[in-house]
């Protein structure tokens, strides 16, 4: 074979080999920058900084506090049925008309009737005995804790919400980035496959089915792409605003233990300070007040009444006539009969109260399966972890052996293809199990009533720090695509 052939022929392997070691050398954070050219720190989203924006712009978050404001609101509208009801009238008419009344001779006699009359009165009543009033005060402050209860629920779902919005961000992306380098491979092997099938060093079906791979990887790349730009969209709703920079994980991970240390120590940390499990306390607590409203029915009330009043000519045997009057006194009323309605109605509450204590007991038994799942997610997924970092390392030696024997004639073409796709898939598996991990060590301190911004804060400051621009960044864009230095 003359000089040239040989030449064309190593050029073509070469290419070919290079571009499989691209592949491999190849980082997820490949356009990544460590710093962002021109970027402030507020101009870098963070996960710190998502949880307090999310706080401020959240509407679902809006809403729980206004739902908590309105359930502070019983508090003050059970008290006030024990203090005293002041309550004033005024009436005042005109009378008109003809009076009729015999006279000493026995004889009917008429008189025209022309005057004003009025009625004013202030009135004061306080309660003295009156259960009823007692029961809706004890309701009132059980409603208002257990709107707190609600709302702390709703703030660390908030919590949740927004790390798995900012992780699936971040897996979008490094999804992008991967289907970029893998799509930026094969381009060059299919331009080395092809020199070395026009030296007749490949066979055609090799140049097909790294051009066919080539073709999937750029339908799996435009994919990607709409997955970012959705799990941007999705974290823009929660921040209120578009962020132009973004922190993403940084290259080394690592693995700190649990603290504490034990699945029993997590149950009990679950069990006394977990907020669902505090909002159904307060749910039985309420039920349970509720009962003692319907109950009080069937008590009787003692008030004491106090009034003043002013009248003129209030009726004809007072006509002309002005009185001013004082009262005070006790006032007492005994329930005796409402058609069975109180009965009813205490039957429905008691009822509604067993709800409620079977309810609590499915939320203890909930959260202690949810804290033992997130507590064996964190353990196990660090040693998933290790095992897939195992996995890329060995699938990059595999990648340049199948390459390699390309070269020498005992590996097919396709081999070579099979392996750098299982490669990208572990390397794929191995960032998504990152982001899991992280995700599973919130919602295993939110089981234990411990998610915080001090949470949010340690992820940050640990796992965060590697910073990418963002592109079409302003409130008109519809496209938003990371820049890549290169």
């Amino acid at each position: 074979m003359r000089g040239g052939s040989w030449l064309y022929r190593w050029v073509g392997m070469i290419m070919l080999f290079l571009a499989v070691d691209y592949a491999c050398a190849k980082t997820v954070g490949g356009t990544v920058v460590a710093a962002a050219p021109g970027a402030t720190s507020y101009d870098v989203l963070d996960l710190s900084r998502a949880w307090r924006l999310a706080l401020e712009h959240d509407y679902t978050y809006r809403a729980a506090i206004s739902e908590q404001a309105a359930s502070q609101t019983e508090r003050a509208q059970g008290r006030a049925g024990l203090l005293p009801q002041i309550q004033a009238g005024y009436h005042r008419s005109r009378v008109t008309g003809h009076a009729k009344q015999p006279n000493s001779l026995g004889q009917q006699t008429s008189s025209r009737l022309d005057y004003d009359s009025y009625n004013a009165y202030v009135q004061l009543q306080q309660p003295i005995l009156n259960y009823e009033r007692y029961a809706n005060y004890q309701r009132g402050n059980a409603l208002a804790d257990q709107g707190a209860a609600v709302f702390t629920v709703k703030r660390q779902a908030t919590g949740i919400r927004l790390a798995t919005a900012y992780f699936n961000a971040l897996l979008a992306y490094d999804n992008l980035a991967l289907q970029r380098s893998l799509t930026s491979s094969l381009q060059k092997q299919v331009v080395a496959i092809e020199i070395s099938y026009r030296q007749h060093e490949a066979t055609r079906i090799d140049v097909q089915e790294t051009v066919a791979r080539l073709a999937v990887a750029r339908a799996d790349l435009i994919d990607a792409n709409d997955q970012w730009i959705v799990a941007l969209r999705e974290l823009n709703a929660l921040l209120g605003f578009t962020p132009t920079h973004m922190a993403m994980l940084r290259d080394s991970f690592p693995l700190p233990p649990l603290v504490p240390a034990t699945l029993d120590e997590w149950l009990d940390n679950a069990l006394a300070n977990n907020t669902e499990i505090q909002s159904a306390r307060m749910a039985v607590r309420v039920a349970s007040t509720e009962v003692d409203v319907a109950a009080s029915r069937y008590m009787p009330t003692t008030d004491l009444v106090a009034a003043y009043g002013k009248t003129s000519s209030e009726n004809l045997s007072s006509l002309s006539q002005r009185t001013n009057t004082f009262s005070i006194g006790i006032q007492i009323s005994i329930p005796l009969f409402a058609g069975g309605y109180n009965k009813a109605n205490v039957a429905r509450t008691r009822s509604d109260s067993m709800r409620q204590q079977y309810e609590l007991r499915a939320t203890i038994e909930r959260t202690q399966a949810e804290t033992a799942r997130q507590y064996t997610n964190v353990r196990t997924g660090a040693d998933y972890i290790n095992a897939l970092r195992d996995a890329v390392a060995s699938g990059e030696l595999s990648l340049r052996s199948a390459s390699k024997g390309f070269l020498l004639g005992v590996s097919s073409n396709l081999e070579v293809l099979k392996v750098q796709d299982q490669l990208y898939q572990t390397k794929y598996e191995l960032a998504q199990a990152h982001l899991e991990y992280l995700l599973a060590r919130l919602r295993l301190a939110a089981a234990a009533g411990e998610l915080s911004a001090t949470t949010f804060d340690e992820i940050n400051d640990i796992y965060l720090g590697k910073v990418i621009p963002l592109a079409g960044s302003g409130p008109r864009d519809r496209v938003y695509l990371a820049h890549s230095n290169k």
